[in-house]
């Protein structure tokens, strides 16, 4: 058996241009998450799909193999399971199923080598079909309301949720983008991620910071300023 991390990276973005190669705490963004899967004792290779060309550079630069990616499927609407469907074909992953894959977004530099090889002990415990890792908000959204089409709003679980002690409620988490682990032979069952036999693996929300825009990119780059001179 063998574990392959796929990291993502396009060369287009609305919130915050070009940030997969803008400098954070002296390294490029996407050289963060290249460098945890490197590192992480879970991980058999690395390969970074992308169209853009400077991305490709650094990626390899950065000890990263590439995956050329098409540039239909660098769009602002193209899916992660459109590009993930694409690099399984091209690394010709359709013939071993029992590989697993190691799905990591750039956006997520707080992600460590240890997050990751947390995440596959999950993987492996429960024999599951898919590990996402997520975290817990400081507002569940069991108390949230949905807006219903006359404009009115109702518990998005129930029309009593929103009322209800906090410490009553299921316990929720979501997801922070940062590690998905799936076999390829489930993920080739329906060309996605598996929906079913999904187990979290929980990180703090300061490990969970995803990049988006300018703020968030300030917020990673205090954290991992911080960190590495501890």
């Amino acid at each position: 058996m063998s574990n392959y991390a796929i990291i993502t990276a396009r060369g287009g973005s609305k919130g915050l241009k070009r940030k997969n190669v803008l400098s954070l705490a002296g390294k490029p963004l996407i050289g963060w998450t290249i460098e945890a899967a490197k590192r992480s004792a879970s991980i058999d290779k690395v390969y970074v799909s992308t169209e853009d060309t400077e991305i490709a550079s650094i990626s390899k630069t950065f000890g990263a193999e590439v995956i050329p990616r098409p540039m239909s499927l660098a769009q602002d609407d193209s899916s992660s399971e459109d590009v993930l469907t694409h690099a399984i074909k091209f690394l010709g992953l359709e013939d071993k199923p029992s590989y697993n894959i190691c799905l990591l977004q750039p956006t997520s530099p707080c992600r460590s080598n240890e997050h990751i090889d947390e995440s596959f002990q999950i993987y492996e415990r429960h024999n599951a079909k898919c590990v996402i890792s997520v975290f817990e908000p400081k507002h569940p959204p069991g108390k949230a309301y949905k807006v219903l089409d006359d404009g009115s709003i109702v518990g998005v679980l129930s029309p009593s949720a929103p009322y209800t002690r906090r410490q009553d409620l299921p316990t929720t988490v979501q997801p922070n983008g940062a590690i998905y682990w799936f076999n390829v032979g489930a993920y080739l069952e329906h060309n996605l991620i598996p929906r079913e036999s999904v187990f979290p693996y929980v990180m703090s929300e300061q490990s969970s910071t995803d990049i988006d825009d300018i703020n968030d990119f300030l917020v990673a780059e205090s954290i991992l300023s911080t960190s590495h001179e501890s």
